[in-house]
């Protein structure tokens, strides 16, 4: 008995686990990839009740290239007249992107704080990477000589950014460290391990039931962990490899509504979510039958029903998360949201956290891939967490802030002659910002202007 309830016990863990997991995964979804996860578990889930919302998002982004050009920022509406300024209050919730894999994780890797050798050998590393986010041959032959004793701590650095999976060798490594990066236990992992590199064959087969006796464990676990992998991607950096325009949609809107700042959930960008009532009403008739195949129907429903309720949930969750953690920003970023990027102040996703009452990779998760429509353009939910950079009167301003003021700094110039890395570092340091020669030279990379030689010619 003791056996059994152990058994028992471990299985509800797996289970709680696992939707755990889900609700992880489900989290860090942009609203197109959660758009389309939902449309495959109804595929698979009868009972799931999927109801679009009238707007398709093809009409919205042919609107949007109608007005691109009488429109010539999200904050200026001049040369609209009063119907074509209503008309784009919805189009303003989306814009062009064609960020790539590299700057995508040099932005991460700009907001970090490591040691310097650390750092460079990570730089070095993502722009090495292949268009799968993969290392075409072995990260020590990739970085110079001086480097190479930071290589694994730089690797470890690249798996743990945005998108998860990336800095692998291939993509069954990709998949261990998609796994890992979503919190799969040691036991899990090792299994799931072993799964992909030794029993690819028996699982393509359905020989579950070999599968589990040869890794010691059950089938349930092996279905389970079948199917966490079907719900990873072999190559993390395909949205970024491809050359085709993509369509942000924000997920959050703060902007200013008579003095006072608002801040709206999307719901409209997901479609509805419930459960069949017919399906739901044939559940309960067969609740009490005696019937054989009513009862094998029963329980089938019921496992669907469960599997749909699970999803609702986790889509409250994340609802939940996002509406309070725009919430705490739009309190934290306060000046950013009135007066602009300039105001931008250093903010830790553990801060956030702690307001919130979850942990800060949760936080981490609900950023990851999500935008918020302001006052200056729809911005990245992770531009509002930055490191802060010192100045003389203790304003904690973020280092996106400075980067603002530096370009601010160039294109202000109007002595004829290009500013210096050093000059635009006095000029800061008379604001009372401290940041040396070189900082300024990286921000300047960042923000893809050229040296004050090249900006001569």
């Amino acid at each position: 008995m003791i056996g059994q309830g152990l058994e028992l016990s471990q299985k509800q863990e797996l289970k709680l686990n696992l939707q755990l997991l889900q609700t992880m995964e489900i989290l860090s979804l942009s609203t197109e990839e959660l758009k389309e996860k939902i449309k495959k578990e109804a595929e698979t889930n009868p009972v799931i009740a999927v109801s679009e919302h009238s707007a398709s998002f093809d009409r919205i982004a042919s609107e949007y290239r109608r007005h691109t050009d009488k429109k010539e920022s999200y904050g200026d509406n001049s040369g609209l007249s009063d119907s074509d300024e209503e008309d784009t209050n919805w189009i303003e919730s989306i814009v062009s992107g064609k960020e790539t894999l590299q700057q995508h994780l040099l932005t991460q890797h700009g907001e970090m704080k490591l040691e310097d050798r650390v750092k460079e050998t990570a730089e070095s590393l993502i722009t090495a990477l292949d268009n799968h986010g993969f290392f075409p041959s072995s990260p020590e032959t990739l970085v110079q000589e001086k480097d190479i004793g930071y290589v694994t701590e730089a690797v470890k650095v690249i798996q743990a950014m945005d998108p998860s999976g990336i800095g692998a060798r291939d993509p069954k490594d990709s998949l261990i460290i998609q796994a890992r990066n979503k919190g799969l236990g040691n036991e899990e992992l090792r299994i799931f391990k072993a799964m992909i590199y030794d029993k690819l064959e028996d699982l393509t087969a359905g020989r579950l039931d070999i599968v589990a006796k040869s890794l010691g464990t059950d089938r349930e676990e092996i279905e389970a962990l079948l199917s966490f992998m079907r719900s990873l991607t072999l190559y993390p950096a395909s949205q970024f490899s491809s050359g085709y325009e993509t369509y942000i949609i924000p997920e959050l809107s703060i902007k200013q509504e008579n003095g006072q700042l608002v801040l709206r959930l999307n719901s409209d960008a997901l479609p509805s979510v419930s459960i069949d009532s017919e399906y739901e009403k044939m559940a309960e008739e067969y609740k009490n039958t005696k019937d054989k195949e009513e009862k094998e129907a029963e329980k089938f429903l019921k496992q669907k029903i469960s599997a749909a309720r699970n999803l609702m949930n986790q889509l409250e969750i994340r609802a939940s998360t996002l509406e309070r953690t725009g919430a705490v920003l739009m309190e934290k970023q306060k000046e950013f949201f009135f007066k602009g990027p300039l105001y931008l102040k250093g903010l830790t996703m553990q801060s956030v956290a702690d307001e919130i009452g979850v942990h800060e990779a949760t936080v981490s998760r609900i950023a990851s891939s999500k935008y918020i429509d302001t006052d200056f353009g729809i911005w990245a939910m992770r531009s509002f967490f930055s490191a802060s950079v010192k100045s003389d009167n203790d304003s904690n301003l973020s280092r996106n802030a400075v980067k603002e003021m530096i370009r601010s700094i160039i294109e202000e110039n109007t002595t004829g002659k290009p500013l210096s890395d050093q000059k635009i570092s006095d000029i800061l340091k008379e604001r009372g910002i401290t940041a040396a020669r070189r900082t300024v030279s990286k921000y300047r990379h960042e923000l893809d202007i050229d040296s004050s030689f090249s900006r001569s010619k």
